[in-house]
């Protein structure tokens, strides 16, 4: 007899506390490991013979999505098209979580403009010193005017 295959944690939106996996289950009544042992797997193992041992659809939808820290926009992209192309096909069970969510998100600043705002700023200000960090490492240093 064969043994099930393992499915992999589905990486949430940091504000969310379910554990599911990528092909939907519930991930606490499936065997389950990371998408971090997924891909160490693929790597010792190779694709085939990982293959047989994951769920095919958690491996290809792991392989597809980017996590939160990986790229927010790409996590916040698959979750309103989980809805929004449930919603398309006429489909109900998809619900309006993420749509309740950003409408709270936006209260939520709404009502702490200044911190938010800030932290933004904080962010660019952050984003903008790196890039200079980094053009600069990159440069060739100067020898001139240097005796050798």
């Amino acid at each position: 007899m064969k043994d099930p295959v393992d499915h992999i944690f589905r990486p949430s939106l940091p504000w969310r506390c379910v554990a599911i996996t990528e092909c939907g289950y519930d991930a606490s009544k499936v065997k389950t490991i990371t998408r971090d042992e997924f891909f160490q797997r693929e790597k010792e193992l190779g694709k085939q013979r990982a293959a047989m041992l994951t769920c095919m659809t958690c491996s290809q939808t792991a392989l597809r999505w980017k996590t939160w820290d990986d790229d927010p926009r790409q996590a916040m992209q698959r979750e309103l098209e989980w809805e929004l192309v449930g919603a398309r096909y006429r489909r109900n069970d998809r619900g309006q979580k993420l749509k309740d969510e950003l409408m709270a998100i936006a209260s939520l600043i709404e009502a702490h403009r200044d911190e938010f705002d800030e932290f933004v700023s904080n962010i660019e200000q952050r984003r903008v010193w790196l890039e200079k960090k980094a053009a600069m490492e990159t440069k060739p240093k100067s020898t001139r005017g240097r005796l050798l």
